[in-house]
């Protein structure tokens, strides 16, 4: 039986919209479940901080920021590790913040929150606006309340695959998440590799010609020192030294930069929820990977 032409466009119509509406939903349906756990974490936001965070308000940035703005006060090495305000750092970081330590505390912790907003806002500005804000406001709270520098480290691996020499940061502070110089090393980049490791020489010796007594006073701190309680629930440096040398040197020979912040948060030589902030340095390596940056020394 012949169908005449305005049952043939319908039915045809009807096919290209089922066609159409099949293809489209697995990624409709995708984005909708994003949406729906975009706007959940979001409604969970300030009951989840205050729960976690809400009882230290009245001691923010005493775990971490006001040790660095003592550090002068009470002398870098006097207090054993895991101890408040105790000074874990090379004196070539004591040194480089000094200026800053003169200030008023308030006034310090202020420009040093400010600092690590800045950190981390451009870290994760590649992020996507539908999620670059919140999270945010899951990472930034916490790494202000604490005032650490991992997000410092975090920006120095970004920066240290495009300039060797920011290594230096990493390996004059906390020294054991200082891994650019392996990375370039297994890669063969020899001259990268003497870059980051002369430069961080260079400042070392300026620093240890300033005061050569706190670096002998920094290495009895580090060899005598008894690992801290708090790190009695964790896995020993050794072993997750071990396993981030494992994940860099793949990383490494498949040239997957993002692999740096995850050895260095493993390499971290005392562990705590804020390691993790070193993994917002993964959108910003993403980013300078697709956009094929070089190295330069």
């Amino acid at each position: 039986m012949n169908r005449d032409r305005s049952d043939l466009d319908h039915d045809d119509i009807v096919a290209a919209i089922d066609a159409t509406m099949v293809s489209a939903t697995p990624g409709a349906q995708e984005r909708s479940v994003a949406g729906v756990g975009r706007v959940a974490l979001w409604i969970a936001l300030a009951p989840t901080l205050w729960i976690l965070f809400g009882s230290r308000l009245a001691s923010y940035g005493m775990d971490s920021a006001h040790a660095y703005w003592n550090v002068w006060r009470v002398g870098p090495y006097s207090l054993p590790p895991g101890s408040p305000d105790a000074f874990n750092y090379t004196p070539a970081f004591a040194q480089a913040i000094y200026p800053l330590t003169l200030l008023p505390w308030p006034v310090f912790l202020t420009v040093w929150s400010v600092l690590l907003g800045i950190a981390l806002v451009w870290l994760l500005w590649p992020v996507s606006p539908r999620w670059r804000w919140l999270l945010l406001a899951y990472v930034a709270p916490p790494a202000l309340l604490i005032g650490n520098i991992e997000a410092f480290l975090a920006v120095a691996a970004v920066v240290g695959m495009r300039r060797p020499t920011a290594w230096a940061f990493p390996l004059l502070t906390k020294v054991t998440p200082g891994l650019g110089p392996v990375w370039f090393a297994v890669r063969r980049e020899w001259r990268h590799a003497a870059v980051a490791v002369l430069g961080t020489l260079a400042i070392a010796a300026v620093s240890w010609a300033v005061s050569p007594d706190l670096w002998l006073q920094w290495w009895d701190f580090i060899v005598g020192s008894p690992t801290p309680p708090t790190q009695s629930g964790y896995p020993p440096l050794v072993l997750r030294l071990g396993a981030a040398l494992l994940v860099l040197v793949w990383g490494a020979l498949k040239g997957r930069r993002r692999t740096i912040p995850v050895a260095m948060a493993l390499a971290m030589p005392l562990w705590s929820s804020g390691v993790l902030v070193l993994l917002t340095a993964l959108p910003r390596m993403r980013h300078d990977a697709m956009k094929g940056d070089r190295l330069t020394a």
